[in-house]
């Protein structure tokens, strides 16, 4: 098997108390290393506890930042948060985020924060957003979802085509895939990350063929896992070896504006 260069775009840092889930950066790092992933772009983790409102989110993304400073090459872009239920109050953390932070964009998991993709609030922080160069919203979607479903998705990136919606984990199942890939042909302006894909019947060949192979970014979901099963889904595709470098690197670099080492 080709030794391929690994950008992983869906890693997240922080604790999850939904998930009963914990993603130090010294776990993260490890869960790289024993995986032969080289660089990692970082968001914090969803469902994390914010009894306090903004103060927490702008506590996670202190956090995103200070990773980055640690472990430059290594953790080499981040997404900030803000939380759609804190209405108004959460805009200016938009800001900060990207100007005092200086991070890519923000990530929303909408089955987590308790609001759907196309509510108001969701669209006036996308706004906000939007008045950023290269701006990256990391959107987790699911089929089965009422709060985050493909559709939704489609609202926001139809109202804000400057924004690259990056939608994850959306191959979870065969469902899941065939409203994924009719999103992605309705809208040029989103992205799509391999994290958490089904394994049977040709998912990352599907995307390439009906979205092509500049659309489509590798990722593992760390830190869900101990083992990733997305390497071998895309190094075991039936892809020319250039193509699978662009999934696995070429399009990380891109999106995010990754220089090459």
């Amino acid at each position: 098997m080709t030794d391929f260069y690994k950008i992983d775009v869906h890693v997240h840092l922080g604790i999850s108390s939904v998930l009963s889930v914990a993603g130090s950066t010294s776990e993260i790092i490890r869960k790289m290393e024993l995986n032969g992933i080289h660089q990692s772009v970082i968001s914090p983790i969803p469902g994390y506890e914010d009894p306090n409102g903004v103060a927490d989110s702008r506590a996670q993304n202190d956090g995103i930042a200070a990773a980055l400073r640690d472990h430059p090459g290594v953790l080499v872009r981040g997404l900030g948060v803000v939380e759609p239920r804190h209405g108004a109050a959460a805009l200016g953390e938009v800001d900060r985020v990207m100007d005092e932070l200086g991070l890519s964009g923000l990530m929303f998991h909408n089955d987590f924060n308790g609001l759907p993709l196309d509510h108001p609030s969701m669209f006036a922080i996308v706004e906000r957003l939007a008045a950023y160069r290269n701006a990256v919203a990391q959107v987790h979607t699911a089929q089965h979802s009422v709060l985050e479903a493909p559709f939704q998705l489609g609202r926001l990136a139809k109202a804000f085509p400057t924004v690259t919606f990056l939608n994850a984990h959306p191959f979870m199942d065969t469902t899941h895939e065939a409203a994924s890939l009719d999103l992605g042909e309705r809208h040029p302006n989103i992205v799509f990350d391999t994290a958490v894909s089904h394994t049977q019947l040709y998912p990352i060949e599907h995307a390439v063929e009906r979205l092509g192979a500049d659309r489509v970014l590798w990722a593992s979901s760390n830190p869900y896992y101990e083992t990733t099963l997305d390497i071998p889904l895309v190094a075991n595709a039936q892809l020319d070896d250039n193509v699978k470098r662009e999934l696995f690197a070429g399009n990380a670099r891109r999106v995010f504006q990754i220089e090459e080492e």
